[in-house]
């Protein structure tokens, strides 16, 4: 069992170098860097990460529930090791390129004007999700369900409908070109 840290506040501490990971609860973290950090095995609750730096993380088996990540730089993250038990998070103005949500099941995710160059969705539960204001580029949707996802306001996405279950999936009629990209089609 890890050691729990409850009721702390770090600000621009280095968890880069850090051997083994606590359980935290009720945590802020502030400009921190975890950039390849092992986080392994340790537990998120109720914690805010606030303008961190956790690209390439390990985040074998680390459970995050009610966390909240803001202005947090996020690259290369495969968020498809995580204890995918009690998940829940949310994302705003983060940068997310390369990461991966691999077969995790996403349900009510919010990601607010974050960048989700290259992400990769494929088999994703992003059920009730939205994606507001955010960067889809080169993002991969392969057999993910989308019932009900909110793009109304996502840019530069290419889905195929065809490959995707999108039950009731909300577009504004200014973003339909990212499911008729697929198609070949010339619309002008």
């Amino acid at each position: 069992m890890n050691d729990l840290i409850v009721d702390i506040t770090f600000k621009k501490e280095d968890f880069t170098t850090q051997k083994n990971s606590p359980d935290y609860d009720n945590c802020i973290f502030i400009n921190c860097d975890f950039r390849k950090a092992n986080l392994s095995k340790a537990t998120f609750y109720n914690c805010e990460f606030i303008a961190c730096n956790l690209s390439e993380a390990n985040l074998n088996r680390t459970a995050f529930n009610e966390v909240i990540f803001k202005d947090c730089k996020m690259l290369g993250i495969d968020f498809e090791k995580i204890a995918a038990l009690l998940l829940s998070f949310e994302f705003d103005t983060c940068r997310l390129d390369f990461s991966s949500f691999y077969q995790l099941k996403l349900t009510n995710t919010t990601f607010n004007t974050c960048s989700l160059k290259e992400v990769d969705f494929t088999e994703t539960d992003l059920s009730n999700a939205l994606f507001y204001t955010c960067d889809l580029s080169n993002a991969k949707f392969d057999d993910t369900t989308l019932t009900k996802t909110d793009f109304r306001t996502a840019q530069n996405f290419t889905i195929d409908p065809s490959k995707n279950n999108m039950k009731k999936a909300i577009f504004s009629k200014t973003n339909l070109l990212g499911l008729l990209q697929v198609f070949g089609l010339d619309i002008q």
